[in-house]
């Protein structure tokens, strides 16, 4: 944590990856699928995910390297090195400030979320097969509700089909309500591609 002349800072991070429409916790795979909750305080939520304390950057440098270890990844036709997954490093940060008028503490509650998605995939480019094949209908279901969930908001619907992916379960917070969202898309400069592209 850090302080300045009346503000005390705490922060956390966790990393997870939705694996086959699956919840993994990275610093944890070995505790196999998570549960996603609901709860009116909350929203969306992981539970029994691993939270862990950060001091330092260093810290959380750590705990993005773990995750990115743990993460699945494959070989196929067009990457040697494919995300099989979404994957998300995740911080709070809480501030706790003092009044000094009155001395009592306010706390606010901060969450940054960085999420790096599979990219979507055409099986006559990607020649995937077996569990990959599954994999590969995982990536593109839930990128397609991404897409019709902001799609929706952009439009101002007043239903936003949130829960009909785990992905979009858990970026609803993020991608809604007063909250910003910035989205950087690594594009092919192969003509070969351009329809994926502009897609």
């Amino acid at each position: 944590g850090g302080s300045g002349s009346h503000n005390t800072y705490a922060l956390k991070a966790a990393c997870f990856e939705i694996y086959n429409e699956q919840v993994i916790d990275l610093l944890n795979p070995e505790a196999g699928p998570l549960q996603i909750r609901e709860s009116r305080s909350q929203g969306f939520f992981i539970e029994n995910l691993l939270v862990v304390d950060c001091q330092e950057v260093p810290d959380l440098m750590e705990v993005f390297k773990e995750g990115m270890r743990n993460r699945k990844v494959g070989a196929h036709a067009l990457n040697r090195d494919s995300s099989r997954s979404h994957s998300a490093l995740v911080m709070y940060v809480d501030r706790t400030t003092l009044d000094p008028e009155t001395g009592d503490e306010i706390k606010q509650y901060g969450k940054i979320t960085f999420v790096d998605l599979a990219g979507s995939e055409r099986l006559k480019f990607s020649g995937s097969s077996g569990e990959m094949l599954k994999e590969t209908g995982s990536i593109n279901r839930s990128l397609f509700t991404l897409g019709k969930v902001i799609s929706t908001l952009d439009k101002g619907e007043a239903f936003v089909p949130y829960r009909d992916s785990k992905l979009t379960k858990l970026l609803m917070d993020s991608l809604g309500g007063s909250s910003s969202c910035i989205m950087v898309a690594c594009c092919s400069p192969s003509a070969k591609y351009s329809e994926d592209t502009l897609n």
